[in-house]
């Protein structure tokens, strides 16, 4: 299954939540017959790899544009389950930067991380 099949599936499963729609109403407010909620589930699952004008079908049924489907930084959590997928997501999100750049993320978040740490430590230290 790829990376983004499964990204774009979370962000189609988020929209409809958000939405508030079940999988059977959005296959029926596509008006295809040939949609239904397990075609739906496999693409929400990155299981079904779909043409784009599936995807536009979908998008128009869910009255989103491309911009708001593809921005993969709205994905804050809600609603992922999983660690990696999270993770395949920033990885994503850093493979269009430079190198430069992602180098200070990676610093920055190991500065993040260490400062955690440091406080959960000392949280600790002032129990014993």
């Amino acid at each position: 299954m790829s990376d983004f099949l499964r990204l774009v599936g979370e962000r189609l499963r988020m929209v409809r939540k958000l939405k508030g729609l079940t999988q059977d109403q959005l296959a029926e407010k596509t008006g295809k017959e040939s949609m239904s909620k397990s075609h739906i589930s496999d693409i929400e699952r990155g299981q079904r790899n779909i043409s784009l004008l599936t995807l536009e079908v979908l998008m128009n049924a869910l009255e989103i544009d491309p911009s708001e489907l593809f921005n993969f930084q709205k994905l804050d959590g809600e609603g992922i389950h999983e660690k990696k997928l999270i993770l395949d997501i920033h990885k994503s999100m850093l493979m269009e930067r430079g190198l430069d750049e992602v180098k200070y993320v990676v610093r920055t978040t190991n500065d993040f991380l260490d400062t955690i740490d440091a406080k959960e430590s000392g949280k600790r230290n002032k129990k014993s």
